[in-house]
């Protein structure tokens, strides 16, 4: 990508930024890559449910369906609704998520990897209780052999009068191993830090890791894994389930 071509696409990434709508919050459970196809429709479900021997922690349950598409070959949008299970409560609708994701840089002779942006907005439906959210934060891979690593560092800003100070800092990892596009064996980390200016202790900090497996079957693809809690504030663990179905145009 000429230097050029790079300075008209973060003008534009700015411009798409504003254009988000100003619009609850379940656990992260998908890494992004920063690579976006354009003209692809997607319909996706996430979710996830953690097990653990403490009732305030087991059994919390998020779930999320979404469809995107492919607007360019740098900006891609998703609108999600967001369902959530609280431990010993009942499935409500929590939110409605509005998300774009730009493609910045592709790696290649020009850059070491590949770099994009996500900028989610969380609209909560509960807004008498529950504070709107603004998700936003670099995405980056990196082919290393025969691997894939790709790392998200997320900020998170509640908005609205109901809504907590600070910025928190959150991350996702994944690296996947390209043994075949049916199965693709890998590993996740997720994990929140609390806000920026004051982390939160270390024993009251979310982070989890575990095995995950990849694969594409057609226009079908699935991302299935197990996280174990590595903190005493985590869920000991966390199964999670991430299903697409892509249509190109």
């Amino acid at each position: 990508m000429t230097h050029i071509a790079m300075v008209h696409r973060i003008g534009g990434v700015a411009l798409a930024a504003v254009l988000v709508p100003a619009m609850a919050q379940a656990a992260a459970i998908k890494v992004y890559s920063p690579e976006v196809e354009q003209g692809e429709l997607e319909v996706e479900y996430q979710g996830y449910r953690t097990f653990d021997g403490d009732g305030t922690k087991d059994n919390e349950q998020g779930h999320k369906v979404g469809l995107g598409y492919g607007l360019t070959d740098w900006w891609a949008v998703e609108v999600y609704g967001a369902w959530k299970r609280a431990p010993g409560g009942s499935t409500d609708f929590a939110a409605t998520e509005f998300e774009s994701r730009f493609e910045l840089m592709e790696e290649g002779e020009d850059a070491f990897a590949s770099l994009g942006l996500l900028v989610e907005y969380e609209l909560a439906d509960h807004r008498g209780v529950d504070a709107d959210e603004l998700k936003f934060g670099p995405l980056v891979a990196k082919e290393i052999g025969n691997t894939t690593a790709t790392a998200n560092i997320v900020f998170e800003r509640q908005v609205g009068p109901n809504r907590a100070n600070g910025v928190g800092l959150t991350y996702r990892f994944q690296e996947r191993w390209h043994f075949h596009p049916h199965f693709e064996p890998g590993i996740e980390a997720y994990g929140e830090f609390g806000p920026v200016n004051d982390f939160n202790s270390s024993n009251t900090q979310e982070h989890m890791i575990g095995p995950v497996a990849h694969g594409k079957i057609g226009e079908f693809s699935y991302d299935i894994g197990y996280l174990f809690g590595a903190t005493g504030a985590t869920p000991d663990g966390t199964l999670k389930a991430v299903l697409e179905y892509e249509i190109e145009f």
